[in-house]
């Protein structure tokens, strides 16, 4: 059984200990570095780490400093990264993903690291249920406005996220009636 080997970069002290003392108890998991700053994440000899377990939020400084280092170990050669954070806006999973993160799991749900970190060793897909349902509406919002202008995409997705006609409008500069004959296309091209 091959030994997966886990960098924890996490600047709380308490969750790493308790993050890392979860991944040590695992059978074919061991703790190769731990890093509390990105600083420290930065100078780990990379040729011994098979997957991150990356904290959104490093440092007080920098509010999603995780993001920033995900992008830098990513651009290094590290492409199993989980992250591990509080946040649970959509903006943010979805930018997550965008710099190399491979599953986004939030901290209440600590408990499927395990199973997570052994999905992203073995290259198996497989989101966080804190995820999955987010990434799911993203793919069936993108499939069905892939038929749209930009302009008519723009419209589609402040829709998608609540905006009513007038809101729209005021937030793209448009008139109402504009928005309602976009909307009238748009509606006749997704269906």
């Amino acid at each position: 059984m091959d030994i997966i080997r886990v960098l924890i970069v996490e600047d709380d002290p308490v969750w790493m200990k308790i993050i890392s003392d979860m991944v040590q108890k695992e059978k074919g998991m061991i703790v190769v570095n731990q890093a509390f700053t990105k600083e420290e994440a930065l100078q780990v000899d990379f040729s011994n780490i098979d997957v991150v377990l990356m904290d959104l939020t490093l440092s007080e400084n920098e509010d999603l400093g995780g993001l920033h280092l995900s992008k830098q170990l990513y651009e290094k050669g590290l492409k199993k990264i989980i992250m591990l954070t509080s946040w649970d806006e959509p903006a943010i999973i979805l930018e997550s993903f965008d710099t190399g993160a491979i599953n986004y799991i939030t901290k209440s749900s600590y408990r499927d690291i395990p199973k997570a970190v052994r999905e992203a060793y073995y290259d198996n897909v497989s989101f966080n249920a804190d995820v999955s349902t987010l990434l799911v509406n993203e793919l069936r919002m993108e499939r069905k406005a892939r038929v749209l202008t930009p302009a008519e995409r723009e419209v589609y997705i402040l829709k998608e996220k609540g905006l009513n006609k007038t809101q729209i409008a005021k937030k793209l500069f448009k008139s109402v009636e504009t928005i309602k004959k976009q909307w009238k296309t748009i509606k006749r091209k997704i269906q």
